[in-house]
């Protein structure tokens, strides 16, 4: 290790990005929050209006502390770590799958600004790198559409019509996809890209997000 990288580690030092307490560089977590990720359940399953998703936690807890971390403080170096685990789950869940592409859940263009940066694709790219498939851009929000959390179900189906459209039918149409989310709750964000996407015929598409509000685990599994 150089001496400039131990300087940054004493100055700007790595933290479990699920309690927050400094850990070591190379960890994905500190000890305690290590031992409840080996202890937790299978991967999730859900559905996305009928496309099938996996999710490595419940979105409650330190996760959810997490995932907010993330998105309102910049705590975008959590990304690589978490990826390291749902990496492994999508391994599990589509063993026989050979995805062509990585994609994400785009931002509209306006909420990209405000915020900077797009968490669904930054760690799409983290996953890209850490399975061997690469990311592609694959669609455009053109409609700015109020936060799905803030609506009740028969909203949130309405919110978004015609909110995405498709940059390249061409490098859709025939292959194996996988499209990368932070959260899924009911399923119609990842559900409304997967038909939009669906439009330009591909092979398959998949699905697979961090947590999934929606879930229902016993507490134990909840870290």
């Amino acid at each position: 290790m150089s001496f400039f990288y131990q300087l940054v580690c004493v100055l700007f030092p790595e933290h479990c990005p699920y309690c927050g307490c400094i850990i070591d560089p190379e960890q994905i977590a500190c000890e305690k929050c290590r031992q409840k990720l080996d202890k937790r359940q299978k991967p999730i399953i859900r559905g996305a209006s009928g496309f099938r998703c996996v999710s490595s936690f419940v979105y409650d807890g330190s996760v959810r502390r997490m995932i907010l971390r993330i998105k309102y403080h910049e705590r975008v170096q959590y990304l690589p770590q978490v990826a390291q685990i749902l990496a492994k789950d999508i391994r599990t869940t589509y063993p026989d799958c050979r995805f062509d592409c990585l994609t994400s859940v785009p931002m509209h263009k306006k909420d990209l600004f405000k915020r900077g940066f797009n968490q669904a694709e930054l760690l799409a790219k983290e996953l890209s790198k850490l399975l061997d498939i690469p990311y592609e851009e694959t669609l455009v929000k053109v409609k700015r559409t109020k936060k799905q959390h803030t609506l009740n179900y028969a909203k949130r189906k309405n919110n978004l019509n015609g909110a995405f459209n498709i940059i390249d039918k061409e490098r859709i149409t025939g292959k194996n996809i996988l499209i990368i989310d932070d959260i899924i709750t009911s399923g119609i964000t990842l559900g409304t890209c997967c038909k939009v996407l669906n439009r330009a015929k591909p092979r398959l598409l998949c699905c697979a997000t961090i947590a999934n509000a929606n879930a229902r685990l016993p507490r134990s599994a909840i870290i």
